[in-house]
């Protein structure tokens, strides 16, 4: 997948690649990211290695959770784009 880094982001997340996928990748807030309508939200997770989860939202739905920002950018993309090559 071809990546960039948007000049929207402003410094880096720590223990998170700076690396983001080709769609507008916006900060709201600290643990808070806005991409192509839906939101991405940090939460406390004591199930993960890094203590941390990652929450896709669309307006009040929950749609995914993943480990990390990366991922959970990854997923919006492929929902943007018909899903994940086959």
């Amino acid at each position: 997948m071809t990546t960039l880094m948007t000049e929207q982001v402003r410094g880096p997340v720590p223990g998170q690649a700076a690396e983001l996928p080709v769609v507008d990748l916006v900060r709201v807030d600290f643990g808070w990211w806005k991409v192509a309508g839906y939101d991405l939200v940090q939460v406390a997770s004591p199930r993960t290695a890094l203590g941390t989860a990652w929450i896709v939202w669309h307006g009040d739905h929950l749609l995914h959770t993943t480990d990390t920002l990366p991922h959970a950018g990854d997923w919006v993309t492929d929902q943007l784009t018909g899903g994940a090559a086959r």
